[in-house]
């Protein structure tokens, strides 16, 4: 399964609709009143840090596990990795990049920036993070 943009926005507006939310994120999803999303998605990565921990300390390197498991494992981690590359740049930042941007453009925006994610980053972990962006929108774009 494909994950977009829209599928993610979508979850995510879900997932938050069920519980309160920060303001800070209110203005993401067009909300139009404050609530407590920020705590509400600190639970749940709080909740899902300590499952990801459980079961990494189950698994050993011959497993063999069932395809839907595989599956369920592939798709948290695309869910994952969308989330924190949008709150890495898309959500911190402000901005985007043009549509027609190359890895790049990505790369010496994210070298330039003053943003606070960045703060103490390495040359080579901001062109890091700038191609996981770059990928990221790139795979947004299909």
């Amino acid at each position: 399964m494909k994950i977009t943009k829209d599928l993610l926005r979508t979850i995510i507006k879900e997932q938050l609709d069920e519980m309160c939310g920060s303001p800070h994120i209110v203005k993401a999803v067009h909300h139009q009143k404050p609530d407590h999303e920020g705590k509400m998605a600190k639970r749940q990565m709080f909740k899902t840090a300590m499952y990801s921990k459980a079961i990494l300390d189950m698994l050993q390197d011959g497993d063999e596990l069932p395809g839907w498991v595989q599956s369920k494992m592939t798709k948290i981690a695309d869910y994952i990795g969308a989330v924190k590359h949008y709150l890495e740049y898309d959500h911190v930042m402000g901005e985007k990049l043009d549509k027609d941007a190359d890895a790049g453009d990505y790369v010496e925006d994210f070298k330039k920036s003053d943003a606070p994610q960045f703060k103490g980053k390495s040359k080579k972990k901001r062109q890091e993070m700038a191609i996981a962006a770059y990928l990221d929108a790139k795979e947004s774009k299909k």
